[in-house]
């Protein structure tokens, strides 16, 4: 009915959540990559169940939705039986799973893993990412495939040096985005769009070997576009759900990547790599 007053009891019971709610994302984010499963929000911000709490379930589950869609975390990852929300930037990544192949790589020493016993040791949840992470871990010359038939094996960049002299390996060299196909020039009139962005993630992913993350500089640079609309495009894709964008790994990257980041509020990292979700 118009007009009609609010139920008290229903006005009582809102302010209490929505004020619980502001305090939803600094959770999140202080359990850094441990992340938070779902149980432990609704525990943590509802309570036990009962008839009187739906309202509030519904307003929980917004309250996720909306944070997932602003970019601030991601989830839910599910892994087992529960379902995971990290702050944007944390929790199992490429760069995490990547990090454990290197480490697993070195315990081995000069007993080389194959990769099907390198993929039976990446457990819990860097499971997901662990063909990115070995792309990873060799583009970025911390480990080195070697090929005996159709077999893959492994050694960490470290061990080669200390048993077998070879020289440590310089890093890469930045990505050269290289001349822009023919039918992928920037449009000067009509906005960028997702479709537009594809071919060119695609080229750059596969110049630099198959690894998934593309740097953003790479991208501005290929795509010719501003810094500004560039990072437009990428949020508004990320909030679609289509991409997803990475923090500065703990590698020392050059200033003008850094430069070409994704500053977030509360973050202190930019976000420099871009991947698009479930692209083969």
């Amino acid at each position: 009915m118009h007009g009609a007053t609010a139920d008290p009891v229903y006005l009582a019971n809102k302010k209490p959540m929505t004020s619980k709610l502001d305090k939803l994302l600094p959770a999140i984010i202080d359990a850094h990559d441990a992340g938070l499963t779902a149980a432990k929000i609704k525990a943590k911000f509802i309570g036990r169940s009962s008839a009187k709490t739906k309202g509030r379930e519904a307003e929980l589950r917004e309250g996720l939705a909306a944070l997932v869609r602003e970019g601030a975390i991601w989830g839910p990852f599910r892994h087992g039986r529960s379902r995971y929300y990290f702050a944007a930037g944390r929790g199992p990544s490429i760069e995490t799973a990547s990090a454990t192949v290197a480490r697993l790589v070195h315990q081995s020493g000069v007993k080389l893993l194959s990769r099907a016993g390198l993929n039976k040791k990446v457990t819990g949840m860097n499971r997901p990412f662990f063909p990115d992470a070995v792309k990873h871990a060799v583009a970025s010359r911390v480990i080195v495939e070697l090929s005996c038939g159709k077999s893959k094996y492994y050694l960490h960049r470290d061990v080669a040096a200390d048993h077998f002299g070879l020289e440590a390996m310089p890093p890469p060299e930045p990505l050269s985005p290289g001349p822009t196909p023919p039918g992928l020039e920037p449009m000067s009139s009509a906005p960028f769009t997702f479709e537009d962005l594809l071919p060119v993630y695609r080229r750059l992913k596969a110049e630099q070997g198959g690894f998934s993350a593309v740097k953003i500089l790479d991208l501005m640079k290929a795509l010719g576009l501003p810094k500004e609309d560039l990072h437009r495009l990428l949020a508004d894709e990320a909030k679609a759900g289509r991409i997803t964008i990475h923090p500065a790994a703990s590698v020392e990257l050059p200033a003008e990547v850094i430069d070409a980041g994704i500053r977030l509020p509360g973050f202190a990292d930019p976000f420099v790599t871009v991947v698009v979700k479930n692209d083969q």
